[in-house]
């Protein structure tokens, strides 16, 4: 066992597989925790994140400790993990750092806020001739990945278990895993348990009868012998197979080295082909990312309906009490038919009295409507008596009691709140879209219109909307920064019945 990895069991989920919820499926702990469980657990995964099984191929956390003179990483953002976050709940910042200063293989800042790992990361030589294959695990669930630890731990030192995913589909568990063994002799007493040194061919052959997962018997072998089968059925050789050498006729590899990137700098920090300047610009903007994320919960302060409100650490406005609208200004209806047409509604209502807002999505056959003024009794009457049709019939008003009226309103301004936190984000992150008087041109760019795709743990790019299509359900109108939110931006509040093609009018 190198001397630089961890004394511990287990393993868990690296840092970056964390982070990156388009490339694995992410794994939580468990909801709770006693609080002893808790300061064990904390020693125990942040230990895993520093050691030389996950480090030196965790392209996120491996940039964080560069960022520091002396590779210290915030407590903070390890514990906004989300395998840190039941720990966090369960004990807090303060006394994770406290429980960490116990650690042989850890150093926390004087200060209590940083921490890293005490001996210096170097290559470690027989950590593929440490490791095993082993399939024949379910389909996976929410605490699979501590199930598997805590089921390799029985058998000694355990440094990593990683779930073996699908190529085509990142988020598929194949039912297989590669495990790392901290002692060599713990791996072959396991090989031996599991009969996997007798001569087999195949995976149905390596069976185990030895060692079972529940009633399942296990397929064990080396990893070694595991790469040698899967080299026969490709037909290469495996005596021409070099492990760990480089293979220039290949280019350079997409995953990410640290040891690698060491030698690229200790040659002047640049690669032939300049993929190491093209790396380094990468982490900066992923390390730009996360500071704009972890920024997220700063306060912001902005106007709505002519009043100020300001955001807490849950991204809502916290000064409810301070949101000025106009009392009896929201009037809901029902019995619309299917397919009805909101900007057609609007279009009717406005003769009578300007809109602030329309609640009404696709299919819907109810729905809302707020007005920059009280609606007094005579317009009230008016409205009531006009007979508008909406999906071909004709709707019923009613007035909307005060504390639903005033949800309206300040789910409005939580929506508001929400979309400038993430125009702040990504300007932060300088992935922001184009956004003109409040709306975002970014176009769709990947996952529900937010151009650029996701990356990372989150990523963001180019904002919501813009290139999305569809009907605008939800229209602001005064004192909010003319932002227009529409009903994919915006959860629903209304029933869908379905689609078609008729519009709202006023009865004839």
């Amino acid at each position: 066992m190198a001397d630089t990895e961890p004394a511990k069991n287990g393993s868990a989920v690296p840092a970056e597989e964390e982070k990156k919820e388009d490339v694995s499926v992410e794994e939580k702990a468990p909801a709770s925790l006693a609080p002893e469980d808790a300061e064990k657990e904390a020693v125990r995964q942040i230990e895993f994140y520093f050691n030389d099984s996950n480090l030196p191929f965790d392209k996120f956390l491996w940039t964080l400790t560069r960022k520091d003179p002396e590779g210290f990483v915030p407590i903070a953002t390890l514990a906004s993990f989300k395998r840190m976050q039941p720990i966090k709940d369960a004990i807090g910042l303060p006394k994770i750092a406290e429980v960490l200063r116990s650690s042989e293989f850890l150093e926390v800042s004087e200060d209590g806020e940083r921490v890293k790992r005490r001996k210096p990361l170097v290559p470690v030589k027989d950590a593929f001739a440490r490791s095993v294959y082993a399939k024949g695990f379910p389909e996976e669930h929410e605490t699979l990945q501590q199930e598997l630890e805590k089921f390799f731990a029985q058998f000694g030192k355990i440094n990593s278990v990683r779930m073996r995913r699908d190529e085509k589909n990142k988020r598929k568990f194949k039912g297989s895993v590669f495990v790392e063994f901290a002692e060599s002799e713990d791996m072959d007493k396991f090989l031996a348990t599991a009969g996997a040194g007798e001569k087999k061919e195949g995976e149905e052959a390596a069976k185990s009868e030895g060692i079972k997962f529940g009633d399942e018997p296990l397929v064990i072998m080396s990893k070694d012998a595991y790469c040698n089968m899967k080299m026969a059925e490709k037909g290469i050789d495996p005596s021409a197979v070099n492990r760990g050498a480089k293979d220039k006729s290949r280019g350079p590899t997409k995953k990410f080295n640290a040891f690698r990137e060491m030698e690229l700098e200790s040659r002047g920090g640049s690669s032939a082909d300049g993929s190491s300047r093209k790396r380094k610009a990468e982490d900066d903007a992923e390390t730009r990312k996360e500071q704009a994320r972890e920024n997220r919960k700063k306060p912001l302060e902005f106007e709505f309906l002519g009043c100020k409100l300001r955001t807490g650490e849950d991204e809502k406005i916290s000064n409810v009490d301070d949101l000025n609208y106009s009392k009896g200004s929201v009037l809901s209806f029902t019995g619309a038919g299917e397919g009805g047409n909101y900007r057609d509604l609007k279009e009717t209502l406005s003769t009578i009295l300007p809109t602030s807002f329309v609640d009404f999505p696709n299919g819907a056959v109810e729905g809302a409507v707020g007005f920059e003024a009280t609606v007094d009794d005579a317009k009230y009457t008016e409205i009531d008596n006009k007979n508008i049709l909406v999906g071909g019939k004709p709707v019923q008003w009613s007035r909307v009691p005060e504390e639903r009226e005033k949800q309206f309103y300040i789910d409005r301004a939580n929506f508001r709140a929400g979309f400038l936190i993430r125009m702040r984000e990504e300007k932060e992150a300088g992935t922001g879209g184009d956004h003109r008087g409040g709306r975002s041109f970014g176009g769709r760019g990947g996952r529900g219109g937010r151009g650029g795709g996701r990356g990372g743990r989150g990523g963001r790019g180019g904002g919501r909307g813009g290139g999305r299509g569809g009907h605008h359900h939800h229209q602001n109108k005064g004192g909010d920064g003319g932002a227009t939110a529409s009903s994919d931006q915006k959860p629903p509040q209304i029933v869908a019945a379905g689609d078609s093609n008729k519009k709202a009018k006023t009865e004839e």
